[in-house]
């Protein structure tokens, strides 16, 4: 383990939140069992780390085109290339009840202009990382630390606001209207990227679990799920209409079950493209690696269900 990784680890919680799939929920284990876990917690008392989420693909870089100073870990998915940033603090910021307001406020005043900045995803609770340390991620490292004065003279006196931040500033009570909304907001710019409702649906479940998995007092899974769900059907019926004219639809002589009939197929068909893709980019990543392609293998890389990756085992060759 390199200094920099050693120093991610030092820095965590002798108890820490990790998780390996986030729809089996999170648990706390001692800091000695963190590389076995995909994703673990962040020390939150003392936060060494800004932390950002950049849910996009081929985004390891984009600091670099948007003038910002190189992240200490770059923590890359190698089936979709999206990608977690953490710059590390030369002094951590406390935010326990003894903690200064002035340092945690500056603290939060740089994560919300880098994320900006970084076009970084909304919904991210900047508590839970992809874990540096698992080898389910590649990892990029570089020798850098900061004061956050530094890196404040690299953002613009005025940081461009993020297209879906306007309304942001709700009164939240509670877990359920946190959860809501920072779900909403994230669902605005995400649904636009899916071509089918059933995979959407899921995609939202998925992220719903995320956020709640960072409040110290998780909700109950059903209601997680079932606030995801009318969530995601809502931003599915009016996907159209965020950012752009409703699309017109055209008046056909089909008859209302042949329309489903039509609509089924393609969503199956994109859904088995999607998941052949996953799992050839997942199979291609684990023969990198030197590790044998097997069900269990190509389902801890892609994240897509057993079933899912039996029925489509076929199409990710020898």
């Amino acid at each position: 383990m390199n200094q920099i990784l050693q120093d991610f680890y030092d820095h965590l919680n002798v108890a820490v939140v990790t998780t390996n799939d986030f729809e089996y929920g999170t648990r706390f284990r001692k800091r000695e069992k963190v590389g076995d876990f995909a994703y673990c917690g962040l020390n939150q008392m003392y936060r060494h780390y800004l932390s950002f989420d950049i849910d996009e693909p081929g985004s390891a870089f984009r600091y670099e085109a948007v003038g910002l100073p190189p992240p200490t870990i770059i923590t890359v998915n190698p089936v979709n290339t999206h990608c977690h940033y953490l710059y590390k603090l030369n002094t951590p910021v406390a935010f326990h009840d003894g903690g200064r307001s002035k340092p945690q406020d500056f603290f939060k005043g740089i994560e919300r202009a880098m994320t900006d900045c970084l076009v970084a995803d909304l919904a991210y609770n900047h508590v839970i990382t992809k874990n540096p340390l698992h080898p389910r991620w590649h990892v990029i490292t570089n020798p850098a630390s900061y004061d956050l004065s530094v890196i404040n003279e690299y953002l613009p006196d005025k940081p461009t606001p993020h297209p879906h931040r306007k309304g942001t500033d709700q009164d939240i009570r509670g877990r359920n209207d946190k959860l809501f909304h920072t779900m909403r907001h994230w669902a605005y710019r995400a649904v636009q990227q899916f071509a089918g409702e059933e995979i959407w649906l899921q995609a939202i479940q998925f992220k719903a679990t995320e956020i709640n998995a960072g409040f110290a007092d998780p909700l109950p899974y059903k209601e997680v799920q079932h606030s995801a769900k009318a969530c995601g059907r809502w931003a599915w019926k009016n996907r159209h209409n965020f950012g752009s004219r409703p699309k017109v639809l055209n008046f056909t002589t089909e008859t209302p079950q042949e329309r489903m009939s039509k609509g089924a197929e393609y969503t199956n068909a994109i859904r088995a493209e999607k998941a052949i893709q996953t799992l050839q980019k997942a199979a291609a990543a684990l023969r990198s690696s030197g590790t044998l392609v097997t069900p269990l293998a190509l389902q801890a890389a892609s994240g897509l269900n057993i079933k899912t990756v039996r029925k489509y085992m076929g199409h990710v060759g020898h």
